[in-house]
């Protein structure tokens, strides 16, 4: 069971740079390096966003990509769904030949209940709290290595 496909998942990729460049556009040029995406598969991508109203583009020189609304407003549910359809796991995993009435089965109730919770979690989650978290991140992982950085020096002063 996979919860996000690779579209989907190129897809938020893209968005988290885009969001990431202050409203600045962004050529799918910019993006395929830092990607590694395939330029004719990211465009595709890119298009398909386009259609949704998720980005705005903008044709020829210096042409590129927006957002088409504030990265608060476009949460990871919607990019999911663009891609992917409604997330569900309320199948029958036997295919409904050994339950005899999937309404009473108590395992799709479980996971209804898992499915509910799960939906409204990646509702919650925009592309602005990502952006937000990375940052977070990437601030951590400088003042590790400044932090390294600045016990280099006395490492080198106890060598004989």
């Amino acid at each position: 069971m996979k919860l996000i496909n690779q579209d989907a998942d190129f897809a938020l990729k893209a968005l988290l740079t885009i969001a990431g460049r202050d409203g600045n556009v962004t050529s799918v040029a910019a993006l395929v390096g830092p990607l590694g995406i395939p330029r004719p598969y990211l465009r595709k991508i890119m298009q398909r966003l386009a259609r949704e109203g998720i980005v705005r583009s903008f044709k020829g020189r210096g042409g590129g990509f927006i957002l088409g609304r504030p990265a608060g407003k476009i949460s990871l549910a919607e990019v999911i769904r663009v891609f992917q359809g409604p997330t569900s796991f309320k199948d029958c995993l036997f295919k409904a030949r050994i339950c005899p009435d999937v309404r009473t089965c108590p395992l799709r109730k479980a996971i209804g209940r898992l499915e509910d919770r799960l939906a409204g979690e990646l509702e919650a989650l925009s592309i602005a709290s990502l952006v937000e978290e990375d940052k977070g991140r990437n601030d951590i992982q400088k003042a590790r290595v400044q932090g390294e950085g600045s016990l280099e020096p006395r490492m080198k002063r106890r060598e004989p």
